[in-house]
């Protein structure tokens, strides 16, 4: 199949306009002309991920995180990025990122979020921010869930004896987003990276903050981009098992 055949179903997954104006999507490498019979998924690109694209023969790795964030005025192995960019052309392997797109879309990394922790009546919100329902716990008992569903470590703000029913959750950095949990009625925000003093001042204004982060919160969207994928596409799909510490 080809490559430029699969970005069509990837552009209908999360579009290109979706994405913030500052963000690096699409296409980042190699040629959209070129034939595969596999792609493999993964958060973000690693030497171990394109090990697992080579040794499958999967020519098109699709990652949540883009490369290329930051322009480069030369491409050399004095880096890391470098040095697995050259690799990557090397191999052959074409790369796309779907990044803030597939933030913002429904489904998309939030809905994701929402469907591993076991929320109920998920409507949308701005910027891909989703608001749930959980059975009525306790914040130090909810976080106990949080931890069990999303892994690693899970650090709340708040009393420990709130009452949490209402949930909104943003994957990664969404500190920021806190007063719009609270605006929409959240008992409980759930995001990868808040801040130590953005996190104390929406639990004094009476919004628990769960920070989970950032990969933990972003994971379940790669288990869900395969699993779309391998219903729309004659090709293997596979999602990457390859390990990396966060």
């Amino acid at each position: 199949m080809r490559i430029s055949d699969i970005i069509e179903t990837l552009a209908d997954i999360a579009p290109i306009e979706l994405a913030e104006e500052w963000d690096n999507v699409g296409l980042l490498a190699g040629d959209r002309e070129a034939e595969t019979d596999a792609v493999v998924c993964a958060l973000e690109l690693s030497e171990g991920v394109l090990d697992e694209a080579v040794a499958a023969g999967a020519g098109l790795i699709v990652t949540h995180h883009p490369i290329l964030f930051r322009g480069r005025k030369r491409l050399t192995e004095d880096d890391a990025e470098g040095r697995l960019l050259c690799r990557l052309i090397r191999t052959g392997t074409a790369l796309y990122a779907m990044h803030t797109n597939f933030d913002n879309a429904h489904p998309g990394v939030n809905d994701a979020m929402c469907e591993r922790l076991g929320l109920s009546e998920v409507t949308a919100l701005e910027h891909g921010m989703c608001l749930g329902r959980i059975g009525e716990m306790t914040l130090d008992a909810f976080a106990a869930h949080v931890r069990g569903r999303l892994g690693g470590a899970v650090r709340p703000y708040g009393e420990p004896d709130r009452r949490i029913r209402n949930v909104a959750v943003m994957g990664g950095a969404g500190g920021d987003y806190a007063p719009m949990a609270r605006a929409a009625g959240a008992d409980a925000f759930i995001t990868g990276e808040c801040g130590y003093h953005k996190a104390l001042d929406a639990a004094a204004e009476g919004l628990a903050v769960l920070e989970c982060g950032h990969a933990a919160t972003e994971d379940p969207a790669i288990d869900m981009l395969a699993a779309m994928l391998k219903e729309r596409l004659p090709v293997k799909v596979m999602r990457s098992k390859a390990k990396m510490y966060y």
